[in-house]
């Protein structure tokens, strides 16, 4: 760990680097990077011209408390407090998820389906299993016209997402509601239906890294033997919620997709497409009614 002696901005990266890396984390040059940045109140590019400038000892105290949280791997996202999703600022906390890169895809593909097939119209689009309110914001901010609805069962979890929205000057474009899966959305016909629902096999949980298993919360996580135990609850109801040309996007583990190909035709809906996430894996699918 950090010794008590002077330390310039190179020399302290450096040595946290090595540190970090000892402890198992997989990003630890970035990881000291956005530690320090933060304690310093500097961005990335500002700590690299200042290089030679000397760590008062009452940040190198910060800095090390900060350090010692990480090498613990707890996520950065968490220490800090926020992360970048679709461009957007969001505060993240363990009451949900930390938003992650493959969700943008899925974001990707709402915003081109939106722009394709109702490029004109007032649609409806709901969030189920909204979290932090990552996708449900980023729709509303490159949605305009859209009315969005955001459902999550966590209490904690829809008051982060009602924080982000406030904080981003969006609380007025989302009507956030608590409840499981589908139910508050009852009555209604929505044009795109977005779903990052808990979709890690029980199997794979032991398994995952630090950061997720130990830090995030469970309930956003476990999707039971395939899964599928929780998207499985979503799909009877799905047909009767999408409008005529309407599509259910959900983000799922790639081993999955065929019992969920399965689980979809017998409620009666199909696989319109599929898409694969940075690293190659099945991960986002396109659900219309028959």
């Amino acid at each position: 760990m950090i010794g008590a002696e002077t330390w310039a901005v190179g020399r302290l990266l450096g040595a946290t680097t090595e540190f970090l890396a000892g402890k198992g984390s997989p990003t630890p040059r970035l990881d000291a990077e956005l530690l320090l940045a933060r304690v310093l109140a500097l961005t990335k590019v500002q700590l690299y011209i200042n290089f030679d400038r000397e760590v008062r000892p009452g940040e190198l105290d910060q800095y090390r408390e900060l350090v010692r949280r990480r090498a613990r791997r707890e996520p950065v996202a968490y220490i800090l407090g926020e992360k970048e999703f679709y461009g957007l600022g969001l505060k993240t906390t363990p009451a949900a998820l930390v938003p992650r890169p493959e969700t943008e895809l899925l974001v990707d593909e709402a915003l081109r389906l939106a722009k394709k097939n109702w490029p004109d119209e007032d649609i409806l689009a709901a969030d189920i299993g909204c979290g932090g309110g990552a996708i449900a914001l980023a729709l509303a901010r490159e949605l305009p016209r859209a009315e969005i609805l955001a459902v999550d069962i966590s209490p904690e979890a829809l008051a982060l997402a009602r924080t982000n929205a406030l904080n981003l000057g969006l609380d007025n474009r989302l009507t956030f509601l608590p409840g499981d899966l589908a139910a508050p959305l009852a009555g209604r016909l929505f044009q795109l239906i977005c779903a990052n629902l808990p979709y890690i096999p029980e199997s794979e949980l032991a398994g995952l890294m630090p950061e997720v298993g130990a830090y995030e919360p469970r309930l956003a996580l476990d999707g039971g033997p395939e899964g599928l135990a929780v998207i499985r609850r979503l799909l009877p109801d799905a047909p009767g919620l999408l409008a005529a040309d309407g599509r259910l996007l959900l983000e799922i583990w790639p081993d999955s997709l065929a019992a969920l190909t399965d689980s979809a035709g017998r409620a009666n809906l199909a696989v319109e497409e599929v898409l694969r996430d940075l690293g190659g894996h099945q991960r986002i699918v396109v659900l219309r009614n028959r």
